[in-house]
Order: C-alpha cells, then sequence, then structure tokens
C-alpha cells in the first residue's frame, strides 16, 4: 500500500500491508488514538486502496481514486461529523445500504467518524451487520476511546491503534514539509507536537491560542466574573475548538510548571512564556498540577461526547473556586 501523507506506525503500516497482501483485508477495521493522530488521514488511505483499480494502492492516477480524493466515488460512504451523533436510523440506513452492490467498482467502503458518538441503540443495530457483512462491503470505524464502545462490536473488527510519532520521525517530517525552518524552531514544533503530526503540517490554529492565553491571564488574577467571562467564549462554540484550547491551556500551565522548577530548557512554547510566567507566579505546583487534572478530565469528557456547555459550566465553577482559594492566600 501507498501511504503517502500518513506518517510513522510502522506496525500498523505493516500490518495493513500485509493483509492486502495475503487478499485477507478485514471488513472492519477499528482505528482509535487520539485527537489530530491520524485517523482520518489513514482511513482516507486504506478507503482509497480498497476501491482503486491501479497497481500499487492507491495509486492516485485512476479514475477511482480520482473520485475518492475528491470526495466524490460514491462506494465510499461517511458518516459522523465531527459534532453530530449517529443515531440509529442512520446505522439501519446503513444497514439497507450496505447489501446493495457497489456502484463504481467491487468494493463499498463505509467511514465511520467518531464512533463513540454512537447511541447504544446505534451500536445495537450495527452490530447485526458487523456479524455478517456481504463480501463486498467494508467498514472503516474511527474512536478515541475504545470504552465507549460495546465490547461485541470491539470483538468483530480488527483493532488498529495509533502512537505518537518519535522526534525522529517528526524530524523527517518537519524536513519534509516545512525544509526552511531554522533548527530551533523545528525544535520547539517537535516539542509542541507531542507527537501528534497535524501539529506540524497544518496551519496552527493562533484562535485556540488566543482564547487558552485569555483564559490563563483571568485565571491568574484570580478573578471569578473574568474567568466565567473568558470560559463563556467557548460555550456555543464546537467540541473540536474546546479540544483545542484545552490542548493549548494545558501548555501553558505546563510550561508554568517547568519554570517553578528552574527548568526553562524544557519549555513547551517559547512564544506563550510571558502567560506561562504569570501562571507560575500566581499559583503553586500543587494547585497547577491540580488544575492540569481538571482539564485532563475535561478532555476525556468531551472524548465520550459529553455536552460541551455542560463541560465548560463545570469547569467554570471547579477553577472559580480553585482561584478564590489562590486570592484567599494572598
Amino acid at each position: 500500500m501507498n501511504f503517502y501523507g500518513f506518517y510513522g506506525n510502522e506496525r500498523a503500516k505493516e500490518y495493513l500491508n500485509s493483509a492486502f497482501a495475503r487478499h485477507s483485508f478485514p471488513h472492519a477495521l477499528l482505528i482509535s488514538g487520539e485527537r489530530g493522530i491520524g485517523k482520518k488521514t489513514l482511513a482516507d488511505i486504506v478507503a482509497r486502496a480498497l476501491v482503486c483499480t491501479g497497481d500499487d494502492v492507491p495509486c492516485g492516477s485512476c479514475n477511482s481514486c480520482y473520485k475518492a480524493k475528491n470526495g466524490t466515488h460514491p462506494d465510499i460512504i461517511r458518516l459522523g461529523g465531527d459534532n453530530d451523533t449517529v443515531k440509529v436510523d442512520e446505522i439501519r440506513a446503513l444497514k439497507r445500504d450496505a447489501l446493495l452492490r457497489p456502484n463504481d467498482g467491487e468494493r463499498k467502503v463505509y467511514i465511520i467518524n467518531h464512533a463513540e458518538a454512537m447511541t447504544h441503540q446505534a451500536q445495537d443495530a450495527f452490530l447485526k451487520i458487523l456479524e455478517e457483512p456481504p463480501l463486498f462491503t467494508f467498514f472503516i470505524i474511527l474512536c478515541y476511546n475504545l470504552s465507549d464502545l460495546l465490547p461485541t462490536i470491539i470483538s468483530r473488527t480488527a483493532p488498529v491503534t495509533l502512537s505518537p510519532l518519535s522526534d525522529a520521525d517528526m524530524g523527517r517530517v518537519i524536513a519534509e514539509k516545512l525544509p526552511e525552518l531554522s533548527s530551533d524552531k523545528r525544535d520547539e514544533l517537535i516539542k509542541t507536537s507531542g507527537g501528534v503530526c497535524s501539529f506540524l503540517i497544518e496551519e496552527k490554529n493562533h484562535e485556540f491560542t488566543d482564547i487558552a492565553e485569555s483564559i490563563a491571564n483571568a485565571l491568574c488574577s484570580c478573578d471569578e466574573l473574568k474567568i466565567f467571562r473568558e470560559f463563556a467564549v467557548l460555550e456555543k462554540r464546537d467540541r473540536d475548538t474546546l479540544l483545542g484550547v484545552i490542548d493549548e491551556l494545558t501548555v501553558i500551565i505546563r510550561d508554568a510548571l517547568v519554570i517553578s522548577s528552574g527548568a526553562e530548557s524544557s519549555l513547551i512554547s517559547l512564544a506563550g512564556r510571558q502567560c506561562s510566567d504569570r501562571f507560575a507566579t500566581a499559583y503553586s505546583t500543587k494547585t497547577s498540577c491540580e488544575i492540569i487534572n481538571l482539564l485532563t478530565a475535561a478532555k476525556a469528557s468531551c472524548m465520550q461526547n459529553v455536552g460541551v456547555a455542560h463541560i465548560i459550566g463545570s469547569l467554570i465553577c471547579k477553577l472559580a473556586y480553585i482561584a478564590a482559594n489562590a486570592a484567599s492566600k494572598g
């Protein structure tokens, strides 16, 4: 298989290559891993490979690859958006459609994004088509947390768990995608990425950083009203925005801990140094760790499809309480 655009995870590549070579590709592939790690990229490559009519799949040159790349291939069907719950009616429609022969070629591929967002009724309905799929039907299931899927679904799929990239792998990605970068900037990007390749090859969303810095400054002020106002900005935003802001806020606080320890060479984000400095002054190491734990729990809830407004409301209450305690201790 041609894995152009998907980096690292050599064991996953070896498994998929072997399955294709043996003509025994699983009818249900379960790709799991953290946000931004490359699940969608790998799913697209596998889907294109399954419908490709060329030799080195996906060849990128045949008519099927052209349609797949442009999102117009009739036999690659996608369910589940970034903020959508996959309901039982959608799965029932999928089951009916999955029994029909492909339109263009020999295979039909369904990509189910954010499978953890499927309702339990939807998962139960999906289980039936997983047990006895037609020979021409393939499923690629993407999931953050396997614990949110029924064990019976997991047992009927071939799992592929993606891991963060090594520093060496990310160094190769940077050399390919951003060859003009200085060595200092390259090293900062590698540290900032946390092994997640999308942070290296996509333009960083500065909106996430700006919101996170505003929240951090509000926390440093220990002003409950300011904390409420800055977090309230997120209440009407989507799940990915909340996750992005949580990641950026965690980096700021992590660097504050590094500054407090004196190990400044280990800073992740040199650009956010001033904000981290203020946070290190405002909060003790113990309190900063407590806040990071709250953010980690909020991120887990977000990935488990808990409502964004509920997550933010809970965070506001807990962080305002921590800030008030910090202010009282002076």
